[in-house]
């Protein structure tokens, strides 16, 4: 692709110069420069190997997942063939502590859960979002929020439940707090069973 999209969530005093700088310059109509090295770290697994995705990320810990997304939904025919995607089911659980968190990146979604509706090549694509702080006068009208924690162990039993039946193997993925890892971690390992297989990344 010609170009990449950044997501900077102003969380410390260097970060939250670079968004007053962007803000600045969007203000007087320039463009912002700034200047960055990387990407550090990949994804070194091969998601399209599964029957189903576990993608869990708490906060901002969502993009490398809206990047996983991007490369299930935006395919076409041919590069879809040329994967030789398993996936059956994608289950994404996005952890916030205020709905209004999910603006971020909510239209793409709904966008993605759209094409996966409408395109039966396309694995189904099931989003539950979680507000842990929030009131829940805060709802939002595009999709149900859930104003709780989830329950990983329910979270699984639901995944394996709705796997199609030919599918022998699970892939969860987590990127977020440590707590919240771990927690995860928990419930994936106790569901590995003879003919279940349960990957955590």
């Amino acid at each position: 692709e010609p170009f990449i999209d950044l997501y900077i969530r102003a969380l410390g005093d260097h970060t939250q110069k670079v968004v007053e700088h962007a803000e600045e310059c969007n203000a007087h109509g320039k463009q912002a420069l700034i200047r960055c090295d990387g990407p550090y770290g990949n994804l070194s697994f091969n998601y399209y190997r599964y029957g189903s995705l576990v993608l869990v990320g708490g906060g901002i810990g969502i993009t490398p997942i809206i990047s996983v997304l991007k490369n299930i939904y935006e395919c076409d025919k041919k590069q879809l063939a040329n994967k030789r995607m398993c996936i059956r089911n994608v289950h994404l659980i996005w952890i916030m502590p205020h709905a209004s968190e999910a603006d971020l990146f909510l239209d793409l979604l709904m966008c993605y859960r759209s094409l996966a509706a409408r395109n039966p090549a396309l694995p189904h694509l099931n989003i539950m979002i979680h507000v842990t702080r929030d009131d829940p006068a805060a709802e939002n009208d595009k999709i149900s929020i859930l104003f709780s924690r989830p329950d990983f162990f329910s979270v699984m039993e639901k995944c394996i439940g709705d796997k199609h039946e030919e599918s022998t193997s699970i892939l969860v993925y987590a990127c977020g707090p440590g707590k919240m890892v771990n927690q995860l971690w928990d419930a994936s390992m106790k569901r590995n069973k003879k003919d279940l297989r349960v990957d955590f990344y």
